[in-house]
């Protein structure tokens, strides 16, 4: 009895590999090569802020120097982020949680502009960090 089951199992199992049609397999899903590109930047922004961090911490570097280091780390962090979210935002179409955001009047282009407080630099209306010092924008 077990072999007999045993044999049918093979057999369908044979036959289910040999029949099933290239259109019956779901489409592997399209990624984003540059996302995944810019993702990988941003993970390697933060380990080197993290390290650059600790070796400040450890007295392997100076003020002066750390700042500046910081300082480039968030201008290419801050850049990417950005270039990620316009990513991700041409992506969505519809959210799946909520209704679609009104549209609204187009804003002038002062009031389009963001300044930042920390540094004063004029970024994007569409930007979350400064383009300059990678500080939060209000």
């Amino acid at each position: 009895m077990i072999l007999i089951f045993c044999s049918l199992l093979a057999i369908g199992t044979i036959g289910f590999t040999l029949l099933v049609r290239e259109r019956d397999v779901p489409p592997a899903p399209v990624e984003n090569a540059e996302l995944n590109h810019l993702e990988t930047r941003r993970q390697v922004l933060y380990e080197n802020l993290k390290d650059l961090q600790f070796e400040y911490h450890q007295g392997k570097l100076s003020d002066d120097d750390y700042q500046s280091l910081k300082a480039g780390f968030l201008y290419d962090l801050a850049a990417v982020m950005d270039s990620i979210e316009r990513l991700q935002i041409g992506r969505q179409t519809v959210k799946p949680y909520g209704k679609q955001p009104e549209k609204s009047a187009p804003l002038s282009a002062a009031a389009a502009d963001h300044v930042c407080p920390s540094c004063g630099t004029v970024n994007a209306a569409n930007n979350r960090f400064c383009g300059q010092c990678g500080k939060t924008l209000l």
